[in-house]
């Protein structure tokens, strides 16, 4: 047994040490920092329709199924689809639910309280299966289907009845019923166990045993080749024999678990031959690890052959064979802890996540992934609680407690061991209390002393061991409101403060020298209200603080007090020397590097330079704090989360509220890493940490499932009005839309359990879309008014860490065209558009023929009268020809006429125009003669109208008649030429 025991012992260790980093991180579920109990963070799940879980499965497309006491739940990660009895598709013989398997297919069996029933993915519906060759038929008592044990070797499943006994079903026959036949003549006469009433069973494969717990006659196993039975009973401490056995499972290293309901879980050895009891755990008083109590409900084996308990108000249980015991899981109050004590089974998913179903209260979910950095904050319940939520600064001690400033809540001492929390705080009426329960920094000293700066109550020194309490110099101002402390090469002490400048302690006499702004004196300060201070690995001393820039001593200066300032380049816009210098640090290749809000900058202590480093990654430029985790990365705390830089990639991971870190701001210069490696941020929201060699990364891309169609907005089932579906939309690889259904809309979804709200989603329907819709949570696409034709939508999706699925979910579309535009449709148009042109044709050919036969009657009848007309037109051209001579003839005496005339027209032009000459000549010279008179008229009729005497209008009336009269004498002789030359033309 102690051989046994040490190779088990050497086996685990062994496997703890070649276990990559990645199946360490899932694995452990998160552990806590002395590397003992795994630490669970538990999320509760809301939204079934019954708190009162009795069994998980998950099949192979990832669905996680939550059997309840009123109903059957499907689970994607955002809703339940839930099956109860009814009578509607989601109907089942029974709701409350028993037991689930998922077979090797990865189908989804379900035993209830009246017997069994398999999902049916094709049609999303549940069938009953009926048992055949039943011992009594008659009996009309619900089969209470207890446990489901599938044997892939022989292609069976068994099941355990509580009251129809063992039965089992066979694949090939579909069938199932008795694994022992019913008699002939007596029913029971072949059946071999104990009772008819079984509430649990294991298959051993090893040994091709088939455990079974009754639910009064204790335990046996069946040999299944032989198919003989053999006894095992189970004795108690008292000597008692075990009547109930509730649950059955076996364990790795050839080990089986009984568990039973008031007396604990017997730990079996098994063999080919005889198996053996070794152990029975039970509660022990005072024993930590041991049984919360003694009953139990179930027993699992999870992917990593762990073994849990659930017990009934008693929690659950994680066997560890180190300690030869269990880790306790109960409700404390805490955050993250599990909801209910009373646990009725767990399981693991296949990223090994632990779903936990309790009594009274659903289900609650172990996350790997889930919690990347934990958190220690205020809360008003017991456990693991600060007293205040402000965190300035941390340090570890040497017995490794983590030590909390906290700005309002005084002293936080948190113990990673047992997630325990010290608090000392300001007490007015006690002789040993800080002086404040502002508390800003730390400082360890010798002699088991910390030095602790507060706001407004000096520096208090602390005895770590009997927790003394005396202040230092509480008469000086300058230390009154102390920010940072630290201890140089030389044993003195150098402090920042509110409006203190810089101070340096002597701890040895307790003479302090002051180093404040003076604006008079050269190489001082420019501003007293310093916060960071540094030495670095020459022993120089660097300062920064708000509104003072950086500025360097030098370790040959440090008693002149001659700063050294930085020098920065106002062209930037960025003025490191007006902003706050929160943490200074020094890498471990020497550089001097500064957390400054305004980025992260590199500082050359030869020249006093700067430059910006990483101010392209970051993800805001306020950093807060930053440690050196190894030579290979770096962690910076801003202001808007944790960054992780790598050097060697030069690159980083950014992570935020998302991760796990707290609601409030990282504060200034308030990281640590431990000892053993984990690093502690504060900030204002608490405390987070975690460990930067196991911070959990989701790997696994989610599988998207198309879950559900849509027509016009309502939802299409299977073999609906629509014709769309004759399976599930998830079953089905092709969907064929007539040219009416032209609005369809698909749902998705990606299962991933790991912050299923982070999913993002992307999808395109090709043939139509040249990219990818990203389109972040949605999980619907519509599409409208697709032109006829062949398409395939394509969806994915990433998970919560932003790893996308490679390859995409696949559904075939066609678009039909509408009726008059089908190939038959177009075939008869065709058809029918050929016989037209057909008919056309004859009818074409045959009005052809019968013109022709009129066209050649009328030729012959046209000929004939061409004929006559023929005779007529030779005499009628005879006549012609006569005529034309005699034309001819009076042409030539025209053509002898016209040359007479054309001489004579000459001769009548040359008189014409010398005719048009004279004309000229007379109109011209009587225009003058006739001018004379008529503007002397015109003038005379002028100074008539102004002209206001009678006598005097009398004398120009005369002188205008004698105008008139010598312009009608003018008029008359003009007339007169005229007439002698019309009478000479004559």
């Amino acid at each position: 047994m102690q051989i046994y025991y040490f190779l088990a012992f050497v086996t685990i260790l062994w496997t703890s040490l070649t276990v990559n980093a990645g199946e360490l991180r899932q694995s452990t579920l998160g552990k806590e920092q002395n590397g003992a109990k795994p630490k669970l963070y538990f999320k509760h799940i809301e939204g079934l329709n019954n708190n009162q879980v009795t069994a998980f499965a998950q099949d192979s497309e990832g669905y996680v199924w939550i059997g309840t006491n009123d109903g059957l739940h499907k689970y994607d990660g955002h809703s339940f689809r839930l099956f109860l009895k009814g009578g509607d598709s989601s109907a089942i013989n029974s709701s409350r639910v028993k037991c689930l398997l998922t077979d090797r297919y990865g189908e989804v069996w379900m035993g209830a309280t009246d017997g069994l029933c398999k999902y049916n993915r094709n049609l999303d519906r549940i069938d009953v299966l009926h048992v055949e060759n039943r011992y009594f038929p008659e009996l009309q008592n619900p089969n209470v289907i207890m446990e489901l044990e599938e044997d892939s070797t022989r292609g069976l499943i068994y099941v355990a009845s509580l009251n129809e006994g063992l039965l089992v079903y066979d694949y090939n026959s579909d069938v199932i019923e008795p694994f022992f036949p019913k008699g002939e003549i007596e029913p029971m006469a072949n059946y071999l166990l104990k009772s008819m009433s079984l509430r649990a069973i294991a298959l051993d494969k090893n040994n091709d045993r088939l455990w079974i717990g009754h639910s009064e006659m204790g335990m046996e196993y069946l040999d299944l080749k032989t198919r003989k039975t053999h006894s095992f009973p189970l004795v108690n401490n008292e000597g008692d024999t075990i009547r109930q056995v509730v649950s059955i499972v076996v364990g790795k290293d050839n080990q089986l678990w009984a568990a039973t309901p008031n007396d604990g879980v017997f730990l079996i050895k098994l063999g080919p031959k005889n198996p053996v009891v070794l152990k029975n755990f039970i509660h022990t008083k005072n024993d930590e690890f041991s049984l919360f109590n003694n009953h139990i409900v179930s027993i699992y084996k999870d992917r990593e052959s762990r073994i849990w308990v659930c017990n009934d108000n008693g929690g659950l249980h994680l066997f560890d064979s180190n300690i030869d015991g269990f880790y306790r899981y109960i409700p404390d109050n805490s955050m993250n802890s599990i909801t209910n004590i009373s646990i009725r089974c767990v399981f693991q998913d296949r990223q090994k996540r632990m779903w936990i179903g309790t009594a009274l209260e659903g289900v609650d979910v172990a996350d790997p992934y889930r919690f990347k950095f934990h958190l220690i904050k205020k809360s008003k319940e017991k456990g693991e609680s600060l007293s205040n939520n402000i965190v300035r600064d941390l340090h570890q001690d040497k017995e490794g407690k983590i030590w909390i400033a906290t700005d309002g809540g005084g002293i936080n001492i948190y113990n990673p061991d047992n997630n325990k929390i010290e608090v000392i705080r300001y007490q007015e009426a006690s002789s040993n209390s800080i002086s404040s329960d502002a508390v800003l920094c730390f400082l360890e000293r010798p002699n088991d002393e910390i030095w602790m700066g507060t706001w407004n109550g000096g520096i208090n020194i602390i005895n770590t061991q009997t927790r003394q309490i005396r202040l230092f110099r509480p008469d000086l101002a300058e230390l009154q409101s102390t920010f940072e402390m630290i201890t140089d090469r030389d044993g003195d002490i150098w402090v920042t403060g509110f409006n203190q400048g810089l101070s340096k302690i002597n701890p040895e006499t307790g003479s302090v020298m002051n180093f404040r702004a003076d604006e008079s004196i050269a190489h001082s300060l420019r501003s007293n209200m310093t916060y960071a201070v540094f030495e670095d690995s020459k022993g120089n001393i660097w300062v920064g603080g708000e509104n003072a820039g950086l500025y360097l001593l030098k370790y040959e200066n440090k008693d002149k007090g001659i700063f050294e300032p930085l020098i920065f380049d106002q062209v930037e816009g960025l003025d490191i020397a007006n902003d706050w210098v929160s943490q200074i640090h020094e890498t471990r290749e020497g550089r001097i590097v500064c957390a400054t809000s305004s980025g992260l900058i590199e500082v050359d202590s030869e020249t006093m330079t700067y430059s910006f480093i990483l101010s392209d990654k970051l993800p805001i430029a306020d950093v807060r704090s930053l440690i050196q985790e190894d030579e290979s990365s770096y962690w910076l705390a801003t202001t808007a989360g944790l960054t992780r830089y790598f050097v060697e990639s030069d690159s980083v991971i950014n992570y935020s509220k998302r991760d796990g870190l707290q609601e409030g701001n990282f504060t200034k210069n308030t990281i640590l890493q431990t000892r053993e490696g984990f690093i502690y941020v504060g900030g204002t929201g608490g405390l987070n940490y975690f460990d930067p060699k196991n911070i959990p990364y989701n790997d696994q891309a989610p599988q998207v499932h198309i879950t559900s169609l849509k027509l016009f907005n309502h939802k299409v089932g299977i073999g609906d009005t629509t014709q769309l579906l004759s399976r599930h939309i998830s079953q089905t690889d092709k969907l064929t839309f007539e040219s009416h259904q032209w609005r369809f809309t698909f749902g998705f979804v990606a299962l991933n359990y790991t912050r299923p709200e982070f999913n993002q989603y992307a999808y395109m329907m090709e043939g139509m879309e040249d990219g990818w819709n990203y389109v972040g949570n949605q999980r619907e696409a519509t599409y409208t008014h697709l032109n006829p034709g062949k398409y395939t939508f394509l969806v994915k999706a990433s998970n919560n860490d932003g790893v996308w699925q490679e390859e995409p979910t696949r559904l075939d579309i066609v678009i039909l065209p509408p009726w008059w535009l089908t190939w038959w449709a177009l075939l008869i148009w065709a058809s029918v558009f050929a016989l037209i042109v057909l008919g056309v044709i004859q009818w074409r050919t045959y009005r052809l023929m019968n013109r022709e036969k009129r066209l050649k009657q009328m030729v012959r009848q046209r000929t004939t009268q061409l004929s006559e007309k023929n005779k007529e037109l030779e005499q009628l051209n005879k006549a012609i020809m006569d005529q034309a001579e005699e034309l001819r003839t009076y042409n030539e005496a025209l053509n002898t006429m016209n040359e007479k005339l054309e001489d004579l027209v000459e001769i009548r032009t040359k008189e014409i125009q010398d005719k048009n000459g004279k004309l000229t000549k007379f109109a011209f010279d009587n225009a003058h003669r006739v001018r004379g008179p008529l503007t002397r008229i015109l003038g005379l009729m002028n100074l008539l109208r102004k002209e206001e005497e009678e006598k005097q209008k009398d004398f120009w009336l005369d002188k205008i008649q004698e105008a008139s009269q010598e312009m009608d004498q003018i008029t008359r002789s003009m007339s007169s030429e005229i007439d002698n030359d019309l009478k000479d033309e004559k």
